[in-house]
C-alpha cells in the first residue's frame, strides 16, 4: 500500500481480534475506508473490510442492523460475513466477500467515458434485481446512495451493489428522513428534506446512475430537465424511462423497482428488434452458424417430399428431443414449440409435450381455446388428465391445463404412458429452465435421444452452477453416445456477440434470430405462432436448417 495513502490501518495490521490481516487499501471516502484483508481462519482467503463511523441513529451499521444485513443473500449484493461493533474511537467494521472487479466509476474511466448502450442497460437491470430484493425485505431497505463508486463490476460483467453506509429502513409513519444524506447529483430531492426516502428514492438514484453512464460521466444537473442533454444516439424509449425515473416528485416516478425494471427490459428488447432485411445481412448468418451448402440442400426439400426426410430414419426409433434453457427466459419454450411446428410443416409426425414440472404456459401461447376446433376425437384421449391434447399440421400437442388437475398418486406413470403412446412419432419435450431444480428432469435429460441447450445473450443470468451442470450432463451423455447440442437464441448484431458465443461450452449448432418484437407480439395477441407469418417463417426455416439436417442425417 502506498504509504501516502493514509488510513486507520496500514499493511500488516491485524484487526478483528487478529483474524484479518490488512494487505492493502481499496478505497477511501468521507465516511471511512475499505481494505483488502486475508482471513487467517480460511487459509488467507481475501475479504473486504469496510471501516466507518455510523452516520446517525438512522444508519444501518449497528449490531442489530448488521445482523440483518448478514442475512441478505442475493447474487447482486456482496455477501456480508462478519461484523465488529464500534471500538473506543467509534469505528466499526463490516466484513464482506472480496469482489475481484472495479467500481463503475473506474470502469467508465478505463473505457474513456464510453460504455456500450446495451451494457449500460444490463447493468441497470442487474441493479434493479438487487434493489427489488432489498425493497422486498420487511421493513424495506432503501439504499439511498446509488452512485458509480458504490457499484462493482467484474470481468464477466456481473454487477454488485455495495456500501450500505447511509441505507435505511422505510418507516411508514415517518414524515421525512431523520438526516439528509446522499451524493449531490445522484440524491433524490426528498433526501434534501422534502420527504421520506422510500423505494422511489432508489428509482431516482438508479436513473441518475444510468444518466451518468450514458453521458460519459456527467450527473444530471436539474432532474428531468437535463434529459435533453444526453447524446442524440440514446434511443427515445430509454430517454422516456430515464426521464420518468428522474421526476422531481416521487409520485410521478415508477411506483416500484419492479415496474422500472420492466421498462428497462423493454428498452433492451427494443434494441434487439430489427426489420427482417436481406438474409445476407442478417447477423445470425455469420461466424459459421450454418453454411450455404447446408442451406441449399435443405431448401431443396419440397413440401411434397418432406415426408421422405422422416422415412430416411424409418428403420430407427424416432427421436425424443428435450429442449432446455440455460437460464430462465432464454427461449427454450420458444425453440421447442417452433421446432415442433417446423417438423410438422415438413410432414414429420410429431408429438410435442409441455413437461408436467413446468407452470402451464403453452395453453396461452398456442391459444388452445381457439385451437380446440382442431382437437382430437374423444377416442384419442390421453391418460394424464392434467393435459389437453389436440392435433395441428402433423403435430399432436400436449398442453398442461391452465388449472391443474388434482395431484395424481401415479402421475409419473401416467405421464410416461402418454409419451409412450407415440412410438412412431418424433417427440419434442420442453423442460425450460427447470431442469436444474428438479432431479427427475436431470434424469430425463440424461436419457433423451437429443438434448438442446438454449442460451441467449443475457449472460448475466447464467450461473457457474448451471454451466457446470450442463457440462456434466453433456459429458455423461457423450459417454453413452447421445448428442447434446447448443443453440444461440435471440441472436443479433452487437459489439459483444463474438464474446457471448465464445462463452458457450460448445459452438452452437444454430443461431436463432431475435424476432421483430412488434410483429411477434401482434401475432401472439391474435392467437397465432410465428410460423403463420410467411416472412418470419422463412427466417426461422433458414435459422433451424443446421439443426434439422443434423436430426435427419
Amino acid at each position: 500500500m502506498n504509504q501516502e495513502q493514509t488510513g486507520r490501518y496500514v499493511m500488516g495490521d491485524a484487526v478483528g481480534g487478529g483474524r484479518y490481516r490488512i494487505v492493502g487499501m481499496l478505497g477511501k471516502g468521507g465516511m471511512g475506508e475499505v481494505y483488502a484483508a486475508e482471513d487467517s481462519r480460511l487459509q488467507g482467503k481475501l475479504r473486504a473490510l469496510k471501516v466507518n463511523r455510523p452516520p446517525s441513529e438512522d444508519g444501518l451499521f449497528h449490531a442489530e442492523e448488521a445482523v440483518m444485513l448478514m442475512r441478505l443473500n442475493h447474487p447482486n449484493l456482496p455477501l456480508i460475513v462478519d461484523y465488529y461493533p464500534p471500538d473506543e474511537l467509534g469505528a466499526e467494521i463490516l466484513v464482506m466477500d472480496y469482489i475481484d472487479g472495479v467500481t463503475l466509476q473506474a470502469h467508465l474511466e478505463i473505457h474513456h467515458g464510453k460504455v456500450a448502450l446495451m451494457e449500460i442497460i444490463r447493468t441497470g437491470l442487474q441493479l434493479c434485481q438487487a434493489l427489488i430484493y432489498l425493497h422486498s425485505q420487511y421493513p424495506p431497505i432503501i439504499h439511498r446512495d446509488l452512485k458509480p463508486t458504490n457499484v462493482m463490476i467484474d470481468r464477466s460483467g456481473h454487477v454488485r451493489l455495495i456500501d450500505f453506509g447511509i441505507a435505511r429502513r422505510y418507516k411508514a409513519d415517518a414524515g421525512q428522513d431523520t438526516v439528509q444524506l446522499g451524493t449531490p447529483g445522484f440524491a433524490a430531492p426528498e433526501q434534501e428534506g422534502a420527504g421520506q426516502s422510500d423505494a422511489r428514492t432508489d428509482i431516482f438514484g438508479l436513473g441518475a446512475l444510468i444518466y451518468y453512464l450514458l453521458s460519459g460521466g456527467h450527473p444530471p444537473a436539474s432532474y428531468s430537465a437535463s434529459i435533453a442533454q444526453l447524446p442524440s444516439s440514446v434511443p427515445e424509449p430509454l430517454l422516456t424511462v430515464i426521464g420518468r425515473m428522474l421526476e422531481r416528485h416521487p409520485r410521478l416516478r415508477y411506483s416500484s423497482m419492479q415496474e422500472a425494471s420492466e421498462a428497462l427490459q423493454a428498452c433492451l428488447d427494443s434494441l434487439f428488434t430489427h426489420p427482417i432485411a436481406r438474409q445476407s445481412d442478417a447477423p445470425w448468418n455469420q461466424e459459421g452458424l450454418g453454411n450455404e451448402r447446408t442451406n441449399r440442400r435443405m431448401a431443396q426439400i419440397k413440401p411434397d417430399r418432406r415426408q421422405q426426410s422422416a422415412d430416411r430414419r424409418s428403420d430407427n426409433k424416432p427421436l425424443h428431443i428435450a429442449v432446455a434453457s440455460l437460464a430462465p427466459c432464454s427461449g427454450g419454450t420458444f425453440v421447442a414449440i417452433t421446432l415442433a411446428k417446423l417438423l410438422g410443416l415438413r410432414g414429420v409426425e410429431c408429438a410435442a409435450f409441455e413437461h408436467p414440472s413446468l407452470s402451464p404456459e403453452w395453453h396461452a401461447l398456442l391459444d388452445c381455446s381457439r385451437s380446440r376446433k382442431h382437437a382430437a376425437h374423444s377416442g384419442d384421449s390421453v391418460p394424464d388428465p392434467r393435459y389437453i391434447r389436440y392435433g395441428d399440421a402433423h403435430v399432436s400437442w400436449h398442453v398442461l391445463q391452465p388449472e391443474q388437475a388434482d395431484a395424481l398418486a401415479d402421475e409419473s406413470i401416467k405421464y410416461r404412458l402418454m409419451v409412450e403412446a407415440y412410438p412412431n412419432h418424433a417427440k419434442v419435450t420442453d423442460v425450460s429452465s427447470h431442469w436444474k431444480t428438479e432431479a427427475s428432469l436431470e434424469t430425463f435429460l440424461l436419457s433423451a435421444d437429443v438434448v438442446l441447450f438454449v442460451a441467449d445473450p443475457h449472460a448475466y443470468k447464467w450461473s457457474a452452477a448451471r454451466l457446470a451442470a450442463a457440462e456434466r450432463i453433456r459429458f455423461e451423455r457423450s459417454a453413452a453416445g447421445l448428442p447434446t447440442w447448443w443453440l444461440a437464441n435471440k441472436d443479433m448484431r452487437f459489439q459483444g456477440r463474438a464474446e457471448w458465443l465464445s462463452l458457450l461450452p460448445a459452438q452452437p449448432i444454430a443461431a436463432i434470430p431475435q424476432l421483430p418484437m412488434e410483429e411477434w407480439l401482434q401475432l401472439l395477441w391474435q392467437g397465432k405462432w410465428m410460423t403463420s407469418d410467411r416472412k418470419l417463417l422463412a427466417v426461422m426455416e433458414k435459422a433451424f436448417q443446421p439443426l434439422l439436417r443434423k436430426l435427419f442425417e
